[in-house]
């Protein structure tokens, strides 16, 4: 009987840490095909691999994910049709082109349904790539060299975009909906909760991810491979400057990179087929994705409730044991996307290693695709061993969207697609007004710089009357509204909150 059991197989990845060069430096397109081409061959087949890939999907560019404005400036151009243009400098022609949705969750849940597609029988192979070159963009255009990106492919492929928005018109209106914003909300419910200053905030990020710099250090595909102690990242400084309150530059992702990774994904059957070694073959024991409220909406703004319920399925469908997981990579793009999940796990920062890349501020953001970097390692580092297990944890948006894969060298028993169905009750919606007036209560803010001077922001609060979340902006005129946001904890102040022309305005009480 042909098993159908998913398996990854193959990986590539790739880095360019050298300054544009005219005619050399690879388009994302090409880097794309890059780590795509290695990862088949990294497969160790006796047959081509590439004949049996009947899905290739491309993560989408960090330029991209904004449907109807430009999320990162190019004027190099770019393909129109990313797997298109990767499917034909490998010469192979599968049945689908996939170019993924935002958010990057998005590697993580491929792999997921890629491996219920080959479960199903539905397809023989996929392969899964994706790349930046944001590296190249910004410094050739400070150099003024010049490159043509531009492709046209006439392939047809599915261009993806989530079913919903992950922020409501409610929140655009009031600028949230920038991510180092936004987490910043987290981070400084996650800070009051702990009774910390700032100041002593800032510094237990820093030991937090120290650690994570020492592996990038070690890591030849990372694009800041340099161990930076706790200080050098919790300190201000003219190099690390102030972003969002807390995040120094150090502390967030860093998205100027020329990186990317690719997987290949078959069946057991078909790895036999293509005497593909069974030293090669890494088992998804269990997986599942849920997508969160929007922020506004969150009775919990320190961690996310459906990431905690991804999780929880994971690791008892598994049997891991989260502080013995011999291989873990937890989504990193702010300091509470790991700590949120650390929670969750039960696991406390410092105990144990949490990435195997070095992380989104040291390995580097190379946009949707981070996560299908740390998978690659997976299949590498477990290729090596007889036994043993791994955990990816993966998020988009503002902990807003979740999905999570647990790994092994080996299998117990017959392989299963999930069931997990999360679980929306235990998630009850915040009871919002959107036009407030009166006084209320911080609940949490966001005090934003600009050059490192303050600038402006704004907060969610209560109003005390009615208990109803509201949201409100500091007008950067206002200097009693900025004193309120830069003040070492706002969280609990007294404001006064006024509704005008759909926006709402706080200053100090």
């Amino acid at each position: 009987m042909f098993d159908t059991t998913p398996i990854l197989v193959g990986a590539g990845q790739y880095v360019d840490r050298g300054g544009p060069v005219p005619d050399k430096s690879l388009s994302p397109a090409d880097i794309a095909a890059f780590v795509a081409d290695a990862a088949l061959k990294d497969c160790n087949a006796a047959r081509s691999v590439g004949d049996i890939i009947d899905v290739l999907a491309v993560a989408r560019l960090f330029e991209h994910s904004l449907k109807d404005s430009v999320m990162w400036p190019n004027p190099f151009g770019c393909s129109e049709n990313m797997p298109g243009s990767v499917a034909q400098r490998l010469g192979i022609k599968p049945g689908r082109l996939i170019y993924s949705e935002v958010g990057g969750e998005t590697p993580q849940r491929l792999v997921n349904q890629m491996a219920e597609a080959i479960y199903r029988n539905d397809i023989r192979g996929a392969l899964i790539t994706g790349a930046e070159a944001l590296a190249t963009i910004k410094n050739a255009t400070r150099a003024g060299i010049e490159f043509d990106w531009d492709e046209e492919v006439a392939e047809d492929f599915e261009d993806l975009w989530p079913d919903k928005p992950m922020s409501s018109d409610y929140e655009n209106r009031h600028g949230v909906n920038v991510p180092i914003q936004v987490y910043a909300l987290f981070e400084q419910v996650r800070r009051n909760e702990l009774g910390y200053s700032t100041k002593e905030y800032r510094e237990s990020v820093g030991k937090l991810f120290t650690a994570f710099s020492e592996v990038a250090e070690g890591n030849p595909y990372a694009q800041f491979p340099t161990r930076r102690s706790a200080d050098e990242i919790s300190t201000v400084s003219s190099d690390n400057f102030l972003l969002t309150e807390p995040y120094t530059k150090w502390m967030v992702a860093q998205d100027a990179v020329n990186q990317g990774a690719a997987i290949v994904m078959t069946s057991v059957g078909m790895a036999q087929e293509l005497s593909i070694p069974e030293s090669n073959w890494i088992y998804l024991t269990a997986y599942a994705d849920a997508d969160d409220l929007t922020v506004s909406e969150r009775p919990n703004l320190s961690a996310s409730q459906a990431q905690g319920d991804a999780l929880s399925y994971v690791v008892d469908r598994s049997n891991l044991q989260p502080e013995k997981v011999d291989l873990m990579d937890l989504y990193s793009c702010f300091p509470i996307a790991v700590t949120s999940t650390c929670g969750h796990l039960g696991i406390t920062p410092g105990t144990r290693p949490l990435t195997l890349t070095g992380g989104l501020p040291f390995f580097g953001g190379p946009g949707n695709n981070y996560s299908l970097h740390a998978i690659a390692e997976v299949v590498w580092r477990l290729r090596g061993k007889a036994t043993g297990d791994a955990l990816i944890v993966a998020n988009g948006g503002y902990l807003s969207k979740h999905s999570v894969g647990a790994y092994s060298k080996t299998i117990k028993g017959h392989w299963l697609p999930s069931d997990f169905r999360p679980d929306r009750g235990k998630n009850a919606k915040v009871s919002l007004t959107e036009s407030p007036n009166g006084m209320g209560v911080v609940e949490s803010y966001s005090a934003i710089y600009q050059k490192n001077k303050r600038y402006g922001g704004y907060i969610i609060g209560r109003l005390i009357e009615t208990d109803l979340r509201f949201l409100a902006v500091a007008l950067p005129s206002d200097a009693k509204a900025l004193n309120v946001l830069f003040s070492d904890n706002p969280i609990g102040s007294k404001v006064s909150v006024t509704h005008r022309d759909g926006i709402n305005r706080f200053t100090a009480a």
